[in-house]
């Protein structure tokens, strides 16, 4: 349990969070899908601009094809969620100072609302950096000048007995973090934040 100021659950929902690779396949609700849609749509953006793209699919060829889009190590447990949610935004123009970092956070903090929402709904999260672009692209039609951030994979939690060996030991391993004092810091850079 952590501890906190104020005692708000949320900062309990942000630690429950865990990107799990064992997912049932059964479907998730239209009720928690349009409840994950809302709290994506209202995360922050630099000057509101709401620069993501969100693509949901659940089934049929398209999810076929995004199944194939993934990285091997990934396909092999991904293929149990029953939602990829893929993140796209513009292609970045290099002659704006910082418009791709500004593009990438945006995404981040709709990403990351939706997991925090499908962790609230009961659900589960995995987000992946590991696909092929163009393959990606193909399977959604998305246009040129625009990139993919990443795919998310969705759903309740799902047996871990029913995955390979090596799979079943990322699912079971310890969450740990690093020492507030190692990524955190006080007044200038590497001086170690001490509360």
């Amino acid at each position: 349990m952590v501890e906190t100021a104020s005692g708000a659950d949320l900062v309990e929902e942000i630690v429950d969070r865990k990107s799990v690779v064992a997912f049932d396949s059964r479907p998730i609700e239209d009720s928690k899908i349009e409840a994950l849609i809302e709290a994506a749509r209202w995360a922050p953006s630099s000057g509101n601009g709401q620069p993501w793209r969100i693509t949901l699919v659940r089934d049929g060829d398209t999810r076929d094809d995004l199944n194939e889009a993934m990285n091997p190590g990934n396909r092999v447990w991904a293929k149990n969620a029953p939602l990829v949610v893929v993140f796209a935004t513009d292609v970045p123009n290099p002659e704006r100072p910082n418009h791709g970092a500004k593009l990438m956070l945006d995404v981040g903090f709709a990403g990351q609302n939706m997991m925090l929402e499908a962790t609230h709904l009961g659900l589960q999260t995995h987000g992946i950096g590991g696909w092929d672009e163009g393959k990606v692209k193909a399977a959604l039609n998305i246009p040129e000048g625009n990139a993919v951030c990443f795919l998310l994979m969705i759903g309740y939690s799902g047996d871990v007995k029913d995955l390979p060996e090596d799979v079943r030991l990322k699912e079971t391993r310890d969450r740990v973090r690093n020492d507030v004092g190692d990524n955190f810091f006080d007044g200038t850079f590497g001086s170690s934040w001490n509360g």
